[in-house]
């Protein structure tokens, strides 16, 4: 496997263990359960060890919608959306069992108006949900980081409207470039803070020029405000020094642990690559050989057929 193919993968496999990590613990306090060190079943939503939620049932809709229209479709990407709600298309259960409010709200205009980019301002809050589900847009934008960026926005309409989560995304995807591009942590970093100048939100100037490095919990929480959720899983990048110890750092902070596991695993898994994510979270984690053979079909290259109930 070539360092593209490994990167790419693990962007997108690391999106879904790190919401399976974190799916058991979610909406616990930190230090409130008993830490997360491997795979395990239970949790709010009662799922079996490996299983994941939203996150990555939303980024599968992205991403097979990606491959087979050959591009951004918004219609196309709103009625798969629709479908996992509905009908449990793409989930890990065979139904919609957690769903943010922000989506649902642009979902049920989409369904009942026929609007696209059905993300409103939220006012009083920001929300994650377009942060997790990035990867697929970027397997597919990889050879073209400028078009990522403005995508990472326009991908972010369909369901969260805030300027927050607009420019969150298009940090995301920058981070992930950034740190795609073979070299080290600090350098990643360095460059992200001396590109800060063109973000318009204080919060996340802020974040980009390296206030998670100088945090540590409680100031740090794995929360559903788009900004924590992205400082969540920058520092606990930052902090550890494999993939392994950092995702146990993200999906341990409690509270929306999976989405700041699968924010967290988008990051490190372009960073360490595939072949970094421990064997035997890959070993249970539901359908991951079609979840491996979509990133492959995204970036272009030959790979086994993907599950025929995914069209």
């Amino acid at each position: 496997m070539d360092p593209d193919q490994d990167r790419l993968r693990g962007m997108l496999v690391g999106l879904a263990v790190g919401d399976a990590l974190g799916a058991p613990v979610e909406f616990m306090n930190p230090g409130s359960f008993e830490p997360v060190v491997d795979m395990r079943a239970g949790g709010p939503h009662r799922l079996p060890e490996g299983y994941w939620t939203d996150d990555t049932s939303m980024a599968l809709c992205s991403g097979v919608s990606l491959y087979l229209q050959g591009g951004f479709d918004p219609q196309d990407h709103m009625q798969r959306f629709l479908r996992w709600f509905r009908e449990g298309y793409l989930s890990s259960t065979g139904r919609c069992f957690d769903i943010g409010t922000r989506t649902r709200q642009a979902l049920l205009r989409f369904e009942k108006q026929g609007e696209l980019f059905a993300g409103k301002e939220s006012f009083d809050s920001a929300g994650n949900g377009a942060l997790m589900r990035l990867a697929p847009l970027m397997i597919h934008c990889h050879r073209d980081p400028e078009q990522a960026e403005r995508l990472a926005v326009e991908h972010c309409r369909l369901t969260h409207g805030d300027p927050r989560c607009l420019e969150a995304n298009r940090l995301l995807a920058r981070v992930i470039r950034l740190l795609g591009e073979g070299g080290s942590k600090e350098e990643g970093f360095l460059a992200l803070a001396r590109g800060s100048g063109d973000l318009q939100h204080r919060e996340l100037r802020e974040l980009a020029g390296g206030t998670f490095q100088r945090r540590e919990p409680p100031q740090i929480r794995g929360r559903g405000y788009v900004v924590s959720a992205l400082e969540a899983a920058l520092w606990a990048f930052g902090k550890s020094r494999t993939f392994y110890e950092g995702m146990l750092l993200a999906v341990n902070l409690g509270e929306d642990s999976d989405t700041t596991g699968a924010i967290y695993g988008q990051i490190a898994g372009t960073f360490y690559g595939y072949h970094a994510i421990p064997s035997q979270w890959r070993a249970v984690l539901f359908q991951h050989e079609a979840i491996v053979a979509l990133a492959d079909l995204l970036m272009g290259r030959e790979a086994a057929p993907l599950p025929q109930d995914w069209f």
